[in-house]
């Protein structure tokens, strides 16, 4: 009996743990819980069509996340999709999906334009983009093709497409795709990309607050901050005025 207990639990400690299917995420920074409800609305429409959903997690920051489609879930290398995804403290900046199966790509990026817009976009009118891009990569496969990228962020999603056939000569091709989000608070589509309002200072500050000792930023200094009032150059008549004479 005791050999039996043994046996049994020398085989659960060979035994790799059963992944969750679930990544695990990081919800420090507004940006992270932006992200992670745009994953879900995409794991969604990926299982809707058939599709594994995102199920591995390689990296997480708070500027930067790399996330995979893997055979089983919580894979610790990737495979044959990778998703990675740079973010600012409070909105997502850009999303760069890359597939090394060219008949998976099209539904996969579709996925993820769907979530873009969830409630208007249907899985046709996101397909269509990506498969046109997919049909040109299959007809030429020795030809690649690459779209210029403009990385500013704007008032509406950007997407871009490009292949690389065998990309690190080791006889397999990528077919990408790039999203440039847009600004937090510009856009009025997807739900899960309005992101949060910059962090703020304490409002009406006197300078005798002894519990206030300055601004300390959440956000890794991604912000930029706007001041309306000019200041006047010291040799200006702005400067010489003295309104308490």
């Amino acid at each position: 009996m005791v050999k039996r207990c043994l046996a049994l639990l020398l085989v659960l400690l060979i035994l790799p743990a059963a992944g969750t299917g679930e990544p695990a995420w990081r919800q420090d920074t507004p940006a992270q819980k932006v992200l992670r409800e745009f994953i879900t609305d995409v794991n969604g429409f990926l299982t809707e069509q058939g599709e594994q959903p995102v199920n591995s997690l390689f990296e997480m920051y708070k500027s930067q996340a790399v996330f995979g489609i893997t055979l089983f879930p919580d894979a610790e290398t990737p495979e044959n999709v990778e998703i990675t995804v740079t973010m600012t403290y409070d909105s997502l900046n850009m999303l760069q999906l890359r597939v090394s199966d060219i008949q998976r790509f099209p539904v996969i990026a579709a996925a993820f334009l769907r979530a873009l817009e969830p409630e208007t976009m249907s899985f046709e009118e996101a397909r269509a983009v990506p498969a046109a891009k997919a049909k040109k990569a299959a007809s030429e496969p020795a030809n690649s093709f690459e779209e210029e990228i403009e990385t500013l962020n704007g008032d509406s999603p950007r997407t871009y497409y490009a292949y690389y056939p065998n990309q690190y000569g080791n006889g397999i091709s990528w077919i990408q795709m790039t999203i440039v989000f847009p600004l937090a608070g510009l856009w009025e589509g997807g739900k899960v990309l309005e992101g949060a309002l910059p962090t703020r200072g304490p409002d009406n500050y006197s300078g005798n607050d002894a519990d206030y000792e300055g601004y300390f930023s959440e956000d890794d200094y991604t912000h930029l901050e706007v001041f309306a009032t000019e200041t006047p150059e010291p040799d200006s008549a702005a400067a010489e005025f003295d309104p308490y004479p």
